[in-house]
């Protein structure tokens, strides 16, 4: 077999471009996986992600979850709230409406002493670990250490020339570079991206009481405070902030910080450690309305890069993985070439409503709960009490943040 010669070349070596490759493995794909940078580069990345009931599916069916599960944590209860800055005239916290999502609401969840978890919190980190060793063990996918200096689309297939001087051909690249995708911007795709003012501190806590396996999201008119449990007494707060709110905060002394998520979140986990050091990230949107030109195609980040209000980001790209993995094999068993533009198309036609809805509604929550206009304030706390004592619409919700709505590819079905 020619060394340089793949089914797919995938560009990009973050946690959906590592996971799309063992994705496609398994479906009997060749894949050549090229990054600039290492595959272990992002070992020390400080955040962590909250992976929905249907993507912990896809977990299972690829043969990762066993060495993940005894790391993640369970989540039990979401719990929704307002929250209202402190000032000279009033302490902080919760202010009006309460929305709160049990696992027993869903009857599929509801078997065993405590219920199947909604979700599981992981560790960037740790999920980039198993990958790792993954892929260095798969004979079907190729680890390259370089940079992507030019694409030729071509008819037939897509040649890649390496800064290194090797060339790679592939049927088709699937670009998950990230919400700053170099490939999408240099390749002709119509983008819609914008900031949101707001930055994202990122850092975990180690905590007196239990947390009972509840993520908690608190809606502060400067932006969402997350509050998600972590195997033990220790929690991951994913803060957002106006900027230059979030780097003011990273350069306090611990217990300056500490007094300011505790005038946020109360005493309910009793007293409060650093575990980690804070971290912070710039929030944009990013969305792509057609994620596919000639033989380059979108996925991840690249496609629809959003806000962390939801905490959906990650499972919008998992739901690309199994989609791809869906129309390839397809293709595959009707005797077609995987990167045909009507292959791909397939791709897009499933994926683009989803995507949309996704998108486009995490950013509309975003504008109505980042705010501290009071008739919109008002109406935000009347609809989480209304939302409350209508169970049907709670379920809705719940299914929506498993990524178990609309039509499921099989490494995503029950």
């Amino acid at each position: 077999m020619d060394k340089n010669r793949h089914d797919v070349a995938i560009a990009g070596a973050g946690l959906t471009g590592q996971l799309m490759a063992l994705a496609l493995s398994q479906q009997g794909f060749s894949v050549a996986l090229i990054d600039p940078h290492p595959a272990d580069a992002q070992a020390d990345d400080p955040r962590t992600t909250a992976l929905a009931y249907a993507s912990v599916r896809l977990f299972k069916r690829l043969g990762l979850w066993e060495a993940l599960e005894y790391r993640a944590a369970a989540i039990n209860d979401i719990l929704v709230t307002n929250g209202r800055p402190a000032d000279r005239f009033r302490k902080g916290g919760l202010s009006g409406g309460r929305l709160h999502f049990p696992s027993s609401l869903l009857p599929e969840h509801s078997a065993g002493p405590e219920g199947t978890p909604l979700g599981h919190i992981v560790r960037n980190a740790d999920m980039l670990e198993v990958f790792r060793a993954r892929l260095k063990e798969d004979e079907n996918v190729d680890l390259i250490t370089d940079r992507i200096e030019v694409v030729e689309n071509k008819r037939g297939n897509v040649t890649l020339p390496l800064g290194g001087g090797r060339t790679i051909e592939a049927a088709f690249l699937i670009a998950c570079d990230g919400k700053q995708s170099r490939l999408r911007e240099t390749q002709g795709f119509r983008t819609r991206k914008w900031g949101y003012d707001q930055k994202a501190l990122a850092f975990n806590l180690k905590t007196e009481k239990p947390h009972h396996g509840v993520a908690q999201e608190i809606f502060y008119p400067q932006g969402p405070f997350a509050i998600l449990p972590l195997q033990g007494n220790e929690v991951s707060i994913v803060w957002t902030e106006k900027n230059p709110g979030a780097d003011h905060y990273a350069r306090l002394p611990e217990d300056e910080l500490i007094a300011e998520v505790r005038a946020r979140v109360g005493d309910h986990l009793g007293q409060l450690e650093l575990s980690s050091k804070p971290a912070v990230f710039p929030l944009t949107f990013v969305y792509v309305n057609n994620p596919v030109e000639g033989r380059i195609v979108l996925a991840g980040d690249a496609y629809h890069g959003i806000h962390p209000i939801a905490g959906q980001g990650f499972n919008l790209g998992i739901k690309d993985i199994a989609v791809m993995a869906d129309v390839l094999h397809e293709a595959r068993s009707h005797g077609l070439d995987v990167g045909a533009p009507d292959v791909l198309a397939n791709y897009v036609r499933w994926r683009r409503f989803d995507s949309a809805a996704l998108s486009f509604g995490t950013d509309a929550m975003t504008r109505l709960f980042s705010n501290d206009i009071a008739p919109v304030r008002w109406a935000r706390g009347a609809g989480l009490g209304l939302v409350q004592h209508f169970d049907p619409a709670r379920v809705l919700f719940m299914r929506q943040a498993g990524a178990d709505t609309g039509e499921l590819p099989r490494l995503m079905r029950p």
